[in-house]
């Protein structure tokens, strides 16, 4: 009797045996079919993230991450159906735009894919994948016949989150120091490896990191969001919907010295000499290296810097009074920025802020000038419709660059004539013609613009009457003391004579006139409309004018002071129609130009921005910038956007005094140095400053306008779920 009953246990225990045996291999599988899986989609997130840091192609870095996904998981008959992408917005305000996929596999597997543009803080790939693992034991005992099993990743590239507008490398006290009555405004956090010595004169529109005895806590956070260019405020008790009011964060950990290279130095070593290629009110200046480089006193001028890496082996010093450097492109003449197509002219024109000029601030000035004339063009006449009228008449400034750097790839600015640059337009001049005089135009240089080795005309049949896009290109025309033998780049034979009227003739492209003598003729009413948006680096009949410039910058002091700083390049944009392409002569412009591009970032993809500058500054070689000197220059792609760069053997102590015609667009990466930051009414540095230790004293307003436009490469691509 007690045997049967064993008999009886025995088989009870062997299905308890057997379902615990069951249970173990399907669990088993479970964990194998999830590790699976999250290999898959973690080595798929971080491929669509390469492939879109590479190409910036949204749907091929998909396609490629997909491939691999089923490589990874053998499901080598593909999809049976992909549905999507379907777009929405989302974030604050819907600013930002979300795709997503869905794939769907015989082998029971989904896999959906969620792409967010993210923008300043980069572009965000999740993958997620589910599988319906059939099971092997439980449904013997009742239990489901499938089990769904998934994972997920995601995976981030181009993120500025941990790109500081302001990195102390120092680990010393108070690596980073405010003092004074001194009031620094930063768009970004501000970073030290050491202990941040801060007093409520910093309005930090970010973060503040530092490390342990930092007094963080007494800064004023202002409020920001992820928009490049964006003005932070003071919280009115709160932010913005959508807008966001930063923090301290004691103690933090240290971030390293990113170890950036100076790459194009030695591609740019030849001696050069200030005031060597005298242009009449300007000076062009030539990158290579330049000695002890001293403006001051009686050395008021203006100088156009052509592209490229200037070494300064024996220091920097600016602070004559009357004194501009710069590399920015503009018209003869700008436009005033709410008024464009129209008579109205800025003030101050870039080329004249900072009282520059022969002489000093009693100088004459260096921006460009021009006028018209209506002249006899005997049958060659322009035609306005039946009887007169008036004709407007905008100049752009244009130039060739080249980049000589061969070891960036793809350079389209290496080989000669380089890369074409265009300034925004100048503002509108008026004349009047009657139909049966005979009457043509000319256009009068009487000031060259810096920089300007040509100047494209343009007209509007209706007269100066505020439309910008009524404008047409009628040619391109030598700007006077400039050669080229019938194509560019032009050549300058020596000063142009201020002050003299100088007719821009013998134009190529658009309408061309048939009278040697005569800047525009042969052109009729009915002829000159519609204009169309053509791409950035052609001109030809009906093309319209580059985009307008901007207001003058609004950062730590706003409104801006009237009358004293100069307008803003229209910001950047993709060069193709439907797209405007915005700035195309300065720091918004980059060749070679992304098709199809990423309209909130245009420039990523691309390799040279045709007319930056590097300063570079060896072991032992100084910086001071005063605030009566004027030094407005930026840098760009090709040196990954650091304007002024100094080894780590540098141990100089830098001076950036800005004022309010100074500016440096990119990143300074000084990472030996010891800076100090005083006054400006702009942000003296657009962009990024990395340093051994910064302090900012004085009474005046200081600014870093941390803008990843024109900042490095953030880190590749890497998981963050």
């Amino acid at each position: 009797m007690q045997e049967g009953q064993a008999i009886v246990l025995i088989a009870l225990l062997i299905l308890v045996l057997f379902g615990m045996l069951g249970l173990a291999i399907d669990s088993g599988r479970g964990y194998v079919d999830r590790r699976d899986q999250q290999t898959a989609v973690d080595a798929a997130a971080l491929a669509a993230g390469d492939w879109y840091e590479n190409y910036t192609d949204l749907n091929l870095s998909i396609q490629q991450s997909v491939l691999l996904y089923q490589r990874d998981l053998r499901l080598y008959s593909g999809p049976a159906t992909v549905s999507g992408p379907t777009l929405a917005l989302v974030g604050a305000n819907n600013s930002l735009k979300q795709n997503t996929w869905i794939y769907t596999y015989n082998e029971s597997y989904t896999l959906t894919i969620v792409a967010t543009d993210t923008q300043f803080n980069g572009f965000q790939f999740q993958y997620t994948t589910i599988h319906s693992l059939s099971l092997a034991f439980i449904q013997i005992f009742g239990g489901s016949k499938t089990v769904p099993i998934s994972a997920t990743a995601t995976s981030i590239v181009g993120n500025q989150r941990q790109t500081p507008a302001l990195l102390t490398l120092s680990t010393q006290s108070c690596a980073t120091n405010l003092t004074g009555s001194a009031q620094l405004t930063v768009l970004g956090d501000v970073y030290t490896n050491g202990t941040a010595c801060l007093d409520s004169n910093l309005h930090e529109a970010g973060n503040c990191y530092g490390g342990a005895g930092s007094n963080c806590n007494v800064a004023q956070y202002y409020c920001y969001n992820s928009s490049p260019g964006f003005v932070p405020y003071a919280p009115s008790p709160t932010c913005n919907a959508g807008d966001t009011q930063g923090t301290g964060i004691v103690p933090a950990p240290t971030l390293p010295d990113p170890g950036y290279l100076a790459d194009s130095v030695a591609y740019y070593t030849s001696a050069q000499t200030y005031n060597q290629w005298n242009r009449g009110t300007w000076t062009e200046m030539r990158p290579g290296q330049y000695g002890n480089f001293h403006l001051s006193g009686g050395t008021a001028s203006c100088a156009f810097m052509d592209p490229g890496v200037y070494t300064f082996t024996n220091g920097y010093s600016s602070d004559a009074n009357g004194s501009l450097l710069s590399n920015e492109l503009r018209p003869p003449a700008e436009e005033l920025w709410s008024a464009p197509a129209t008579t109205n002219r800025a003030t101050p024109q870039f080329w004249d802020q900072n009282g520059v000029g022969v002489g000093g601030a009693a100088g004459p000035g260096c921006s460009g000038l021009f006028n018209l004339t209506t002249v006899a063009a005997p049958g060659f006449g322009i035609k306005h419709q039946g009887g007169g009228g008036n004709w407007g008449v905008e100049l752009t400034s244009v130039r060739w660059d080249r980049f000589l750097d061969s070891s960036v790839t793809p350079d389209p600015c290496y080989n000669s004539p380089g890369c074409r640059r265009e300034s925004g337009p100048s503002e509108c001049q008026q004349a009047n013609t009657l139909d049966g005089n005979n009457n043509g135009i000319d256009v009068n240089v009487t000031r060259n613009a810096p920089g300007a080795q040509y100047y494209n005309v343009y007209v509007n049949a209706n007269g100066c009457d505020g439309n910008p896009n009524n404008f047409s290109f009628v040619g391109r025309f030598l700007a006077p003391g400039f050669v080229d033998g019938g194509s560019p780049p032009a050549l300058a034979v020596g000063p142009f004579p201020n002050g003299t009227n100088t007719t821009l003739i013998n134009g190529t492209g658009g309408w061309p006139c048939g009278l040697p003598t005569v800047t525009i003729c042969s052109i009729v009413y009915n002829n000159m409309s519609p204009t169309v948006q053509c791409y950035a680096q052609t001109r030809t009949q009906l093309c319209q004018t580059p985009d307008d410039e901007g207001a003058p910058q609004c950062f730590s002091n706003c409104p801006p002071p009237a009358n004293l700083l100069s307008q803003e390049n229209a910001p950047m944009s993709l060069e193709y129609p439907p797209y405007s392409a915005g700035d195309v002569a300065n720091e918004n412009y980059c060749q070679p130009s992304p098709n199809p591009g990423n309209i909130n970032a245009p420039c990523i993809g691309s390799q040279v921005t045709p007319g930056a500058v590097q300063f570079y500054f060896p072991s032992g070689s100084c910086f001071n910038q005063n605030s009566q000197g004027a030094t407005y220059v930026y840098g760009g792609v090709q040196y990954n956007w650091i304007v002024i760069y100094a080894p780590a053997s540098n141990t100089c102590p830098e001076s950036m005094n800005g004022g309010a015609s100074t500016q440096f667009i990119g990143t300074i990466y000084t990472p030996g140095a010891d800076w100090t930051i005083n006054g400006g009414d702009r942000s003296p540095l657009a962009g990024q400053v990395i340093c051994y230790t910064a302090k900012v004293a004085g009474g005046g307003q200081a600014g870093i306008d941390f803008n990843p436009n024109y900042s490095p490469v953030p880190p590749a691509a890497r998981l963050i779920n």
